[in-house]
């Protein structure tokens, strides 16, 4: 892997792990991590209490946050390859969920004039688990906002991102279940999956 600089990105639902396998495999693989900006976005904390009222701030200060951040590993990954914990694209799925009428027009247009710039990662990893253990662990780590989210969001989001990724071609694509790993806590599932992105990168 030495030889060659990849871009990783990792995708799933809310409270799959996206961030926690960013940095295992960062660690693991020597590549530098990106993440993207959900802890600084000034809406968040008070979006899911008032989705409608918030979703375009929202959705427009992470869309520019991520162009951001996209353009950056990009650059960089041009000398070392790059694990990121999120997939561009993926703003899509939100955008579907949270946008309508004039919002959803102006978002549009928008995102038409970014993605001519955004370069597809050579793998995504796409993380899932059943509804229960994604809320479980949405509320054992307690980040601000998210502590209001809804079972009911959480599963329609969680079936957004399978119909997006049900006949997925823009990249390579690697599903893994994490239902019954816990590559945080369990240096058993962690060689697991390091082993299966590996096979993948080949």
């Amino acid at each position: 892997m030495e030889d060659a600089h990849y871009h990783i990105a990792i995708e799933g639902p809310i409270g799959v792990g996206k961030t926690s396998l960013a940095m295992i495999l960062a660690w693991e693989l020597n590549m530098k991590a990106f993440f993207e900006p959900a802890d600084n976005n000034p809406y968040l904390g008070d979006f899911y209490a008032d989705i409608p009222r918030l979703s375009f701030p929202t959705q427009l200060y992470f869309l520019v946050h991520r162009f951001r951040k996209q353009l950056r590993l990009q650059n960089i990954k041009r000398g070392r390859s790059v694990v990121s914990d999120f997939y561009f694209k993926k703003d899509l799925i939100f955008a579907s969920l949270n946008l309508n009428g004039r919002d959803k027009d102006l978002y549009d247009r928008i995102i038409a004039e970014m993605l001519p710039f955004v370069e597809e990662p050579n793998l995504i990893i796409y993380l899932d688990a059943p509804m229960s253990v994604l809320m479980e662990r949405i509320r054992r780590r307690a980040r601000h906002g998210e502590m209001l989210i809804t079972e009911e969001y959480e599963e329609l989001l969680s079936t957004t991102y399978q119909k997006f990724f049900q006949d997925f071609q823009d990249a390579p694509l690697l599903p893994i279940d994490t239902t019954f790993l816990d590559f945080v806590n369990r240096e058993a599932d962690r060689k697991t999956v390091i082993k299966i992105v590996k096979e993948a990168l080949k």
